[in-house]
């Protein structure tokens, strides 16, 4: 009798297995996280007296501070929807006359993927030289017998940083960048993929195309561009044909640019010291759009002190309608102390907001592939192009003000009340913040 009553009070065997397994589960996901530097120390080095954008010291902090190489250019094109982004990039190849070179993160099946591939095969049919270089992790639902048609028709192609079990945690690290180069001579930059995704059909939670934009320069940015696509290719193992050499294009009608880019590293952020700068050196505006917006405390305390100083300073971000849902919940979390500063942080509500740029003052403005947040700063190869550029600023001021008449902006007595159990998703999402 008491045999039996024992055993019907231990739990099946199947109940230990099951306990064994998420044991074991949960070790794997710390080790990982461990190993990946979750638990790292975060720098908290601070800037103090910070020139101003119209102090010539300010671009020396650049080159100097945040490795930004000084250049020129003129803004060539602009487009604010998504459609006229994917037709500006089809027209751009088609006009090529002898080189095509893409790098892109993100790619997925569909009619964006197959009209690209039309244009390209075209192209290459027409005699075309075409490199493109891909992050291996962002276009991994492609097929594999899409690229297999684009080499056999000559199409060189590269995958930034496949997976390799030798050093298994170098796939944490990627390539963000979108660069789309046409003969040498005009670079188009931005936050779109080669997707559907950007037409708001692939979430339902999206009731309008995704809100990005594109831009187009030519003049000597573009060889500086040219060459840092060179860079990743060589990383990827692309050959570098140098009888070709990079092209010298015109000066004439450009103003100064600084070009930023960002590798994953274990020393301080070009990207992170690029954005303090920003925040720092604003005396009247400082207006961010940032999908991934999760600040760091360095970040942070730049943002709250530019608040104090009397900067109007305003975060354009993505709300409910998002991609990465743990993403958000994470960056909701750190909202509290940026709202009760007197930030106004925005969330997009009909679909995803994807655009990354930096609005300072009256006339400097900051776009590309970077976000506020540790993987831009820390494990991405991210770049942006940034400068004094009234024409282009007016552009992006007026796409922000679009986009935050269709946002929900956040009071700190709305976030304080927040459902209990979406504070309690938050605060898990931020245990894993830095991997984001």
């Amino acid at each position: 009798m008491s045999t039996d009553s024992a055993d019907a009070s231990e739990p099946p065997p199947v109940v230990w297995w099951i306990v064994g397994i998420g044991l074991l589960l949960l070790a794997l996901a710390l080790s990982y996280a461990y190993l990946t530097g979750l638990f790292r120390s975060a720098s908290k080095c601070l800037i103090t007296n910070v020139p101003g954008l119209y102090d010539s010291r300010f671009a020396l902090s650049l080159e100097g501070l945040a490795n930004s190489a000084d250049t020129t250019g003129r803004l060539v094109g602009f487009w604010p929807v998504v459609d006229d982004i994917y037709t500006a990039r089809r027209e751009a190849i088609a006009s090529a006359q002898h080189l095509v070179q893409y790098e892109t993160y993100f790619m997925t099946p569909g009619r964006r993927a197959d009209a690209f591939a039309e244009v390209v095969t075209d192209r290459a049919l027409s005699g075309v030289k075409i490199q493109l270089l891909l992050d291996h992790q962002g276009t991994s639902s492609m097929p594999q017998v899409y690229w297999r048609r684009l080499r056999n028709l000559g199409v060189e192609i590269q995958f930034f940083r496949q997976f390799d079990w030798r050093a298994p945690l170098d796939y944490n690290s990627r390539s963000h960048r979108k660069l789309l180069i046409i003969d040498g001579q005009r670079v188009f930059i931005g936050g779109a993929g080669v997707s559907d995704h950007w037409d708001g059909t692939a979430f339902k939670h999206d009731t309008a195309p995704w809100c990005d934009f594109e831009l187009a320069y030519e003049g000597e940015v573009v060889s500086l561009l040219q060459g840092k696509f060179l860079q990743n290719w060589a990383c990827a193992g692309g050959t570098i044909d140098l009888r070709e050499g990079l092209h010298r294009v015109q000066a004439e009608g450009t103003i100064p640019l600084f070009i930023t880019d960002n590798t994953s590293t274990l020393n301080e952020s070009s990207i992170r010291l690029l954005m303090q700068l920003h925040m720092l050196t604003a005396k009247r505006r400082l207006w961010i759009g940032s999908p991934y917006f999760v600040p760091d405390h360095n970040t942070t305390h730049c943002l709250i002190q530019a608040c104090q100083k009397g900067v109007d300073v305003r975060v354009l971000t993505m709300g409910a309608a998002t991609d990465k849902k743990m993403v958000h919940l994470a960056s909701r979390e750190l909202y509290g102390p940026l709202l009760r500063a007197g930030i106004k942080i925005c969330e997009h509500q009909p679909s995803m907001m994807h655009a990354k740029f930096v609005l300072v003052d009256d006339d400097w403005v900051s776009t590309g592939s970077a976000n506020f947040d540790p993987r831009s700063y820390f494990h991405n190869d991210e770049l942006n192009i940034s400068g004094r550029y009234p024409e282009l600023f007016q552009k992006v001021e007026q796409f922000f003000l679009n986009a935050l008449e269709k946002s929900w902006c956040l009071s700190y007595a709305e976030w304080q009340n927040r459902p209990r159990l979406q504070k309690l998703k938050g605060q898990g999402a931020l245990l894993f913040k830095n991997l984001l």
